[in-house]
């Protein structure tokens, strides 16, 4: 489903790595502008792609799901120290159990009592500061926030499983490039740029 404001980060996105501005980010997570960018360009193809279909009405989105996943393990694949690996899985594991309890806690519909926040950006905002504090890493936040909201998405289907709706059709990373475990993923990452950006000024402030 279109989202403006989901539009609009991915504008912003682009126009940061258009920019450069995105380089110091890229290159912490081994990669290269070119290859953020033709990642980014095949997950807004695939998000346009049939979904893939398995058992038990569960259907994968290409673009939201199968693309950033391919990034996960390649990011987990290349980290230098194991401590980041460790990191980022019990951020995942941390973040999905949040949000989860969030989605128990909070009312699903936006102007309900003091709850005036879409549904589809609870998630992305909760996970990526969640995984940030954990991951602390560019690389571990976003491997936390994306595995950690993913993981929510397949417990939702399990739980229709439990109630019998097999024939009841589930789509992970719905949304495609707008999806909510992608979003989540890329709001965690420009979270931990600016927090770091934040303290090395300050640090450098304080030497001099």
């Amino acid at each position: 489903m279109f989202n403006i404001t989901a539009f609009g980060l991915l504008a912003l996105l682009l126009a940061l790595l258009y920019l450069g501005a995105l380089e110091r980010v890229l290159e912490r997570m081994r990669l290269t502008g070119k290859q953020a960018l033709l990642l980014l360009f095949a997950m807004l193809a695939g998000g346009l792609l049939p979904p893939v279909t398995f058992a038990g009405g569960l259907k994968v989105n290409i673009g939201g799901v199968f693309i950033p996943l391919a990034l996960v393990i390649y990011l987990l694949v290349t980290a230098d120290a194991p401590n980041e690996k460790y990191r980022a899985l019990l951020a995942a594991g941390v973040t999905g159990l949040l949000v989860r309890t969030a989605a128990f806690l909070l009312p699903g519909t936006p102007g309900v009592g003091h709850f005036d926040l879409d549904p589809l950006f609870l998630p992305p905002l909760l996970a990526a500061f969640v995984a940030y504090l954990l991951g602390r890493s560019r690389r571990a936040s976003f491997i936390g926030a994306f595995l950690g909201v993913l993981s929510v998405e397949l417990w939702a289907w399990g739980e229709n499983l439990q109630r019998g709706l097999r024939a009841h059709t589930f789509t992970l990373g719905g949304g495609g490039v707008w999806g909510a475990a992608l979003l989540a993923g890329v709001l965690a990452v420009l979270l931990a740029e600016l927090v770091g950006e934040i303290r090395e000024r300050l640090h450098r402030r304080r030497v001099e």
